[in-house]
């Protein structure tokens, strides 16, 4: 049986910390937005760069929105977008008036963030829980409630049911994993679905479906348990943590998890 240790886990903890999206965007094009020449904030060039390749395509309102006003007026940061278009940083399409990435990340980096931009299931016991900002992790800190970190920062929550629910060792079942069953159902075209819709939303799901088997054998690598951290939501409900691995997610998902700890029913 595997046991790992708590330096595991905050190893894959680090993985997490240094794969969050916006920073890992940034530095990307840090280089790009720096070399931006004469009448171009690099700052800025940076910024517009990572957010238009996180939305992929935004209209002015959305671009100016995100850039003001801390890069200036409305007007001016439309202004510098118009100048960051004539220099051909990002294309702009006047029939659908949106901004269009025009450059991608390299693909090593797109599959670690593909990978390790959300926390993933821990493979040790999580820390008890005992303040609003503890979420079971080793050092990811947080709120106990999705969304809610300012107002429910001194409110009465119910930390012991999350305890509980932290406190489940699971475990993938690797029969399912590499059965010919096993395999997702690819996503078929929906009635008067554009092709090209279509596709793009088959793209998503081929490229979730192989990072997903990529993170579960790094777990099946590191631990034959897991656990998962649960958070409330506004209302009081109850949610898994998870994102490639989770109980509460796909078909797919449900059916590659089993308890750990197994009994034998008569």
């Amino acid at each position: 049986m595997k046991l790992p240790t708590k330096d595991t886990q905050q190893g894959l903890e680090e993985l997490f910390s240094k794969h969050q999206l916006l920073p890992v965007l940034r530095a990307e094009f840090q280089q790009m937005g720096d070399d931006c020449g004469e009448g171009c904030e690099p700052a800025m060039a940076t910024e517009a760069l990572a957010q238009l390749f996180l939305h992929r395509q935004a209209d002015v309102p959305t671009m100016v929105g995100i850039l003001s006003p801390k890069f200036g007026t409305p007007q001016e940061v439309a202004d510098k977008l118009l100048h960051l278009c004539q220099i051909d940083y990002f294309d702009f399409q006047e029939t659908s008036g949106k901004f269009i990435v025009k450059y991608d990340v390299s693909e090593d980096v797109q599959n670690m963030l593909e990978k390790y931009q959300y926390p993933l299931p821990m493979v040790t016991a999580p820390r008890k829980v005992t303040k609003n900002y503890h979420t079971g992790y080793e050092t990811i800190l947080g709120s106990a409630v999705l969304n809610g970190s300012e107002y429910f920062e001194d409110k009465d929550i119910c930390l012991d049911h999350l305890n509980r629910a932290n406190s489940v060792a699971l475990s993938l079942d690797i029969d399912v994993i590499t059965s010919p069953e096993g395999k997702y159902l690819r996503p078929t075209r929906n009635n008067g679905e554009d092709f090209v819709e279509f596709r793009k939303r088959q793209k998503q799901a081929d490229t979730f479906y192989s990072s997903t088997l990529d993170v579960m054998e790094t777990l099946i690598g590191l631990s034959d348990e897991l656990y998962m951290t649960h958070k409330y939501d506004r209302r009081g409900r109850c949610y898994s943590s998870g994102y490639h691995v989770n109980p509460q997610g796909t078909d797919y998902n449900k059916a590659v998890l089993q308890l750990a700890n197994k009994e034998v029913i008569n």
